[in-house]
């Protein structure tokens, strides 16, 4: 992101930016690309823009964009430049900062996040944290952990468009178990699974795989596999994931970083009919936000990924459809545009 010159976020500025009275709306300061920019920044400020009011987002943050709203969002602001900036503004005064966190980067299990979250960054992102007047969060474990720097935490969970209820699955002549997720989730696709989705392949010869984003190795030119490179546009890999998935799947280690990840696969699939067979790691538990609902809108895992898989695929088209069905209307009460006003009662709680 391109910070403003601190120099110019001061009183006497050409434009002051303490006077309120003619800028009332939000800004999403944020690069604009990638799944936490889409559900954590743009997508509640699309409903919100869409109500008729100032929200929009971009990756420069200036005195002509500051003049216009009263609020600034941003996500996980960490780097020297960014934060130079976003202390700047805290001390102006001048600005509602409303900071969200989505993942423990005080807990990361995966080799890339362990080394990039050094105690320095960390330092300056809890610094940006105790100065922000709101702090979001999808994550309750998140949300108790940030409590110990700012007291304005909320927790909002992760939702998805309303437009994803009506995307259109297409006809298959087989039926598939799918898989999403980025390279971060390497860790979590472990030997043993790897070894149970080569063992259900071989002994499901009528069933597919189909996996989207990252992808474990020896499964790659297996004839029945169909990999999917990752894409940043969500009506495509929505509409991918509708076409080529009936029960979803998402190995999920039980670790701390983990424990705080939302239900957001839950979600997706269950908004595009697909059935989930998920872990039994808290984010998935009825009682965590978007929870998995047993039995309603799939199941969770024993333990057994290949005994799971074959009780799951061993259900006819027909049962399968009924829980596609009834995970999609559970999905209509999880979207963005049904839950709006979690984000607004956190915007607006100071």
């Amino acid at each position: 992101m391109q910070p403003p010159d601190p120099s110019t976020i001061v009183a006497g500025s050409p434009v002051d930016l303490r006077d309120t009275r003619h800028r009332v709306g939000l800004y999403g300061w944020s690069p604009g690309r990638g799944g936490v920019h889409f559900h954590r920044i743009a997508e509640p400020l699309r409903v919100v823009s869409e109500a008729g009011h100032t929200a929009f987002t971009g990756p420069v943050l200036d005195d002509k964009i500051l003049s216009t709203v009263d609020t600034v969002l941003a996500h996980m602001i960490h780097a020297d430049e960014d934060s130079e900036a976003w202390l700047n503004l805290a001390a102006l005064g001048s600005h509602r900062l409303v900071l969200d966190v989505d993942d423990a980067m005080w807990a990361p299990d995966w080799g890339v996040f362990q080394d990039y979250w050094t105690p320095a960054r960390l330092k300056s992102l809890y610094r940006n944290v105790g100065v922000a007047h709101v702090i979001t969060t999808p994550s309750p474990r998140i949300a108790a952990h940030l409590a110990q720097f700012n007291p304005n935490v909320w927790v909002v969970p992760n939702t998805v468009p309303a437009w994803a209820l009506n995307i259109e699955r297409a006809e298959r002549d087989w039926p598939a178990v799918g898989y999403q997720g980025s390279p971060s989730h390497g860790a979590d696709w472990t030997q043993a699974d790897q070894r149970a989705i080569e063992r259900w392949l071989q002994d499901r010869p009528d069933w597919h795989l189909s996996l989207h984003g990252s992808h474990a190795g020896k499964l790659d030119g297996h004839p029945r596999v169909h990999a999917f490179g990752w894409t940043s546009d969500h009506r495509v890999h929505y509409q991918q994931l509708a076409d080529n998935v009936d029960i979803g799947i998402g190995p999920l280690l039980d670790t701390e970083f983990n424990r705080c990840k939302s239900s957001l696969r839950h979600i997706e699939y269950a908004a595009l009919g697909i059935v989930s067979l998920l872990p039994e790691v808290q984010p998935y538990h009825q009682s965590s936000p978007g929870g998995l609902v047993p039995y309603f809108t799939g199941w969770l895992t024993s333990g057994d990924l290949y005994g799971d898989l074959m009780q799951a695929t061993g259900y006819g088209p027909t049962a399968l459809a009924s829980v596609g069905r009834n995970a999609r209307n559970w999905a209509a009460e999880h979207t963005t545009e049904t839950q709006i006003t979690k984000w607004t009662q956190a915007w607006m709680s100071v």
